[in-house]
């Protein structure tokens, strides 16, 4: 294996979800002492999901960057909260763009960063998310409020509607890059990481049997968005929900992260939030 796709292993198996850039080299566990060795990553850095999501909040700072927006859609004439949750190694502020947009078009939008950035059990999440939609129901006044959900983040909002009772609190769901369905590498990354999450994204696990057994809910609309393009969430099919309204970006060349400051791709979460 070469150096550069040691690298690409171990940065990619810890970021968008937990998953790896596919190969046509062998990837080869055994050769994951040297590759730390080579590039001076730490062992501990290999556990922290900290470390990886600031590496990649860095590399991408530029693009998150918000200046002056482009005209968006007429805004609401009513504003709405929509609860924006964010995926596995994802901070915050990787939604600042589509933070800027909502709140142009008249939503409230509420970031969560789940503890841990969201390496825990993702049984245990789904559960803390009932609190924290309680919290901004109450704080915004609303009955109902929206969710847009970023990846991993998804997961636990369906989980969190189709089994713990969310149907009663949420209006809309919008997942985008959600690995509906688990990602085929996350078992490598969770053989070195350890995270529970990477465990509950591994295909086969009792988290997905319960997310996708469970029928999705009549009074909740659910919009899953992806890239067939996507390099960390592969195979693309694998965020296809059946029942829901898959939008697939599949006419060009659309990555993973790209989702988050491409002002095409927020007028699709848009639409997907005011049907």
């Amino acid at each position: 294996m070469t150096r550069k796709m040691l690298s690409c292993l171990i940065l990619s198996a810890f970021v968008g979800c937990a998953s790896a850039p596919e190969s046509t080299e062998s990837e080869d566990p055994r050769t994951l002492d040297e590759a730390v060795t080579a590039y001076g990553i730490r062992a501990s850095d290999l556990t922290s999901p900290y470390y990886w999501g600031d590496k990649f909040l860095h590399m991408y700072a530029d693009k998150l960057k918000v200046g002056t927006l482009e005209p968006g859609p007429t805004p609401l004439a009513t504003p709405r909260t929509v609860l924006l949750i964010t995926g596995v190694t994802i901070p915050a502020a990787w939604f600042k763009p589509i933070e800027a947009r909502l709140t142009r078009d008249g939503f409230r939008p509420v970031v969560y960063e789940p503890p841990a950035l969201l390496s825990g059990s993702l049984f245990q999440n789904s559960r803390d998310l009932a609190d924290v939609v309680a919290r901004v129901k109450a704080e915004s006044g609303q009955e109902k409020i929206d969710i847009l959900a970023e990846c991993t983040g998804g997961l636990i909002a369906r989980h969190y509607i189709q089994s713990l009772g969310g149907d009663q609190h949420v209006s809309r769901l919008v997942t985008f890059v959600s690995p509906q369905h688990g990602i085929a590498k996350a078992p490598i990354a969770a053989a070195i990481a350890g995270w529970p999450a990477l465990y509950d994204l591994s295909p086969g696990s009792k988290f997905l049997t319960a997310v996708n057994s469970a029928p999705l809910p009549k009074n909740v609309p659910m919009t899953s968005i992806y890239t067939c393009t996507d390099e960390y969430i592969r195979p693309y099919r694998t965020s296809i929900v059946p029942g829901a309204t898959n939008i697939g970006l599949c006419d060009t060349f659309v990555d993973h992260f790209q989702t988050f400051y491409d002002p095409a791709i927020y007028l699709i979460m848009h639409d997907a939030l005011v049907k």
